[in-house]
């Protein structure tokens, strides 16, 4: 099960009911780290304790201060070696610097604050106990304020989805608002605080048990900036076309049968290279289409050239395991 989120008591008039939230989904992203690349260091002939002809020339165009470093660093060999692979570059890891965005000099840690920039070029230091003192303590209640249909609430206003499990005291009193809010056909808006922010959250009942969604404020949700559709400017020929385009296409929702294809190939290409393999990775070429200047045309050639989305398997299969993660595993269990 996944890492508990937050613990408290779900109330609504005088019933409590213990709970834990612990997210119900989470983005699949292959995390790359930023790496400091180093040409191979060449190597020192054992038996002559010279140089090869490479190492002098680089040796010559170095500093004395990387010349020295890189000496340190040699690996000697037989003068007979037989001739040895291409040596792989060196990759370490580098560390984030705060730089000044005037002089481009690194600035200590100690002297790094927060501020806000109120006009351009302006600041206000905010310190870490008005911080402190600011953030909202988290809290032990989830209080209900009200019920409301879901169908009232735009999804733009949904912010992060967790599920919601009872502790072992509260299973009846969770059942019972689970089945209540199944029957009313309505969704509890309740309001919580949580890793020092107030939150309002949407709990609602699941196929099996109660989820709760985390919201967006209103002031957060930038309505002004929608964009609004002259639907005048539509024939009725139009939208009859575009309705039976639609009805085609209409179907139940599979996740399943959609795939982060991006993902999938960054990782084939990782683990190939963990396997010292050359990763394949051609790059196909974008569909050109020929644009269509008349809307009632385009319609007519999109009905035409329908073809229904490939149907998923009726049962969601488990998520095979990336290629990193089986990498990783066999690394593992060699070491």
């Amino acid at each position: 099960m996944a890492s508990t989120i937050w613990r408290g008591f779900i109330t609504f008039g005088v019933i409590s009911i213990p709970v834990r939230l612990f997210k119900a989904a989470r983005a699949e992203r292959v995390s790359l780290r930023r790496l400091r690349r180093e040409e191979p260091l060449p190597k020192l002939d054992e038996q002559s304790g010279e140089e090869t002809e490479s190492r002098r020339g680089s040796a010559s165009r170095a500093s004395p201060g990387a010349t020295q470093q890189s000496q340190q660093r040699l690996t000697l060999v037989p003068k007979n070696a037989a001739t040895a692979a291409p040596l792989s570059p060196v990759l370490t890891p580098v560390k984030q610097a705060s730089v000044s965005s005037e002089s481009d000099e690194v600035v200590p840690v100690e002297s790094v604050v927060k501020g806000y920039e109120y006009e351009k070029d302006r600041f206000v230091e905010i310190d870490a106990d008005e911080l402190k003192n600011a953030a909202a303590q988290t809290s032990t209640e989830m209080q209900i304020e009200e019920f409301v249909k879901l169908a009232d609430i735009d999804p733009v206003y949904f912010e992060t989805s967790y599920y919601v499990s009872p502790e072992a005291a509260g299973e009846k009193a969770y059942a019972l608002l689970y089945r209540s809010m199944q029957l009313t056909g309505l969704v509890a808006i309740a309001q919580f605080a949580m890793h020092g922010r107030e939150h309002v959250a949407v709990l609602r009942p699941g196929k099996a048990g109660m989820l709760a969604h985390t919201m967006f404020f209103a002031t957060e949700v930038r309505s002004n900036e929608e964009h609004r559709a002259d639907t005048n400017a539509v024939s009725e020929k139009e939208l009859n076309l575009a309705r039976t385009l639609i009805d085609s296409l209409a179907g139940p929702f599979e996740p399943g049968k959609y795939r982060d294809t991006y993902r999938e190939k960054l990782e084939a290409i990782i683990a190939a290279k963990v396997q010292g393999q050359a990763a394949a990775s051609p790059v196909a070429k974008p569909q050109s289409r020929k644009r269509v200047a008349d809307l009632t045309e385009a319609l007519n050639q999109s009905l035409a050239n329908l073809k229904k989305p490939a149907g998923s398997e009726q049962q969601m299969r488990k998520p095979e395991e990336s290629s990193v993660m089986k990498t990783k595993k066999r690394a593992k269990s060699a070491g």
